[in-house]
């Protein structure tokens, strides 16, 4: 039996959604390396319900028998390995890499900035789609979405269609849009909801929360993993998320409401829900009225073909590898001496640009105290009564 290694790994995990992204590569790390640690974010009291989230992740993480630790409690090590979602808080390490908790480029102006990607050294990406795209930032590897790791379909629950509706939480819609939206199709759909936990947790939301549970025939939270629900479904309904991709790599049927598609886009960059409805693989509605349609549309023979054949192209058998994908990129940096040159070569092009940056703002300030010297002297203040003297006497002139 293989001595696990003395490198040390760190992970970062915010919400439900991100456990179970990597829940089946924990136990895989914990066979492969002597120390690994759970990394949560703090966040401060009464901030939006952010507060709520993290306690409901703690809670989470402990019941699966794990011990997460604050990261403001972990800034004085270095880790060998960091696997994040984001790049925003304290944690040091030799190598960062992006895990994703999402399949596709569904919000690129809030995730895919060069602020937020220039500290990672690799990305770990689950679709052809982000491999792409964040190959301008560095490293790609293809891996798995290993929330449907080891589940299949199951035989329906009940007679009816069963639908399941799972809104994003920050999309332009309203409360009053989610009854009327639920009303229509309980009529021919059994409505399944699944909360994201920007709905559930986050006190500005409070209002669509109470709307879909109250009128859901099954209502689940974020402890929910939404991987189950959609293999308990007969057909999805997203809005501007990337539960669409994971709709597609389980094979279910799916539809978009949103709208505006392009809502999130980043700059020229549309994003994949925009391109996918626009190349015809998404029955798409921008309106309540036209939902249902939709709806119907994502199970026809040819929506299902036209579905299925694009998950060959977005989720390829070199995707499909379960946790070997994970630990193939993390043992290439730990391992490779190309990966060490590498990380060097990436960390000084990075602190070039952090240092032209802090030049070109020490600049700016140092043009803007002169600017402010030059307002609180005499000399302008003797300019500006000339100035206003000036107007005056134009003034009467006119």
């Amino acid at each position: 039996m293989t001595k696990p290694s003395s490198k040390s790994i760190a992970i970062n995990i915010q919400s439900e959604v991100q456990f179970f992204t990597v829940e089946p590569l924990l136990e895989e790390l914990k066979r492969s390396f002597k120390e690994v640690r759970i990394v949560l974010d703090s966040f401060e009291s009464n901030h939006d319900g952010y507060e709520s989230l993290s306690s409901h992740v703690t809670e989470l993480l402990k019941r699966q028998g794990l011990h997460p630790e604050f990261s403001q409690n972990l800034t004085n090590r270095v880790f060998d390995i960091y696997l994040t979602p984001y790049s925003d808080d304290p944690i040091r390490a030799k190598c960062y890499l992006k895990y994703e908790y999402g399949t596709l480029n569904a919000k690129p102006i809030l995730t895919y900035i060069p602020t937020k990607m220039e500290r990672f050294h690799g990305f770990l990406c689950q679709s052809t789609v982000t491999s792409s795209l964040l190959s301008c930032y560095g490293k790609t590897f293809p891996v798995d979405n290993l929330r449907f790791y080891g589940k299949k379909r199951r035989a329906p629950k009940t007679a009816q269609k069963r639908l399941l509706f799972a809104p994003t939480f920050n999309d332009q819609d309203k409360a009053e849009e989610f009854q009327k939206l639920i009303k229509i199709l309980k009529s021919d759909y059994h409505i399944i909801v699944k909360s994201h936990h920007g709905i559930a947790y986050l006190k500005t939301n409070q209002q669509k929360k109470d709307v879909l549970e109250s009128l859901a025939d099954e209502y689940y939270g974020p402890e929910t993993s939404l991987s189950e629900l959609i293999l308990d479904s007969d057909v999805c309904l997203f809005g501007n998320s990337s539960a669409i991709g994971e709709a597609l790599y389980a094979g279910v049927p799916c539809a978009v409401f949103a709208h505006d598609l392009n809502y999130f886009k980043y700059g020229d960059l549309s994003t994949t829900q925009y391109q996918l409805v626009k190349a015809g693989y998404l029955p798409f509605a921008d309106n309540i009225s036209q939902v249902k349609a939709a709806v119907d549309k994502a199970l026809s023979e040819k929506f299902i073909k036209k579905q299925r054949d694009l998950a060959k192209i977005l989720f390829p058998q070199n995707y499909r590898t379960g946790t070997k994908g994970y630990l193939d990129a993390i043992n290439y940096f730990l391992n490779s001496q190309e990966a060490k040159d590498y990380v060097i070569f990436h960390d000084e092009i990075s602190k070039s640009r952090r240092e032209m940056v802090a030049a070109k703002d020490a600049e700016i300030e140092h043009c803007a105290q002169i600017l402010k010297g030059y307002e609180d002297g005499k000399l302008f203040s003797l300019a500006r009564k000339l100035y206003q003297i000036e107007g005056k006497i134009r003034h009467v002139k006119s």
